[in-house]
């Protein structure tokens, strides 16, 4: 009964991640577009400006999203990938977000 208890647990949490994941990469690519084809050092920043604000439970609005990714840039636990200070990240996150213009 344990073991079945542990696996489903793992299961639903699995899911649960990947669902979250999944809302939260569709609304990078409302403001985003071309977020799959951006450098990966660009798409690692993204993600991590989207976990620290929790994107996936943000409203799926362009307002929402840019409000919610530049809170994260200024947020001082942020999440940034190796080579990204804090310093830095809300300056590249402007640039990423002129290319959609």
């Amino acid at each position: 009964m344990a073991v079945l208890l542990t696996v489903a647990g793992v299961f639903l949490g699995h899911q649960a991640g990947s669902s979250a994941g999944e809302r939260a990469k569709a609304r990078l690519l409302l403001v985003l577009p071309s977020f799959d084809s951006l450098p990966d050092d660009d798409r690692a920043l993204l993600v991590g400006l989207a976990m620290t604000c929790k994107l996936e439970d943000r409203p799926a609005q362009v307002g929402e999203v840019v409000t919610c990714l530049r809170q994260a840039a200024t947020d001082p636990h942020v999440f940034l990938p190796k080579g990204v200070d804090k310093a830095t990240a809300p300056r590249r996150l402007e640039q990423l977000l002129l290319r959609r213009a």
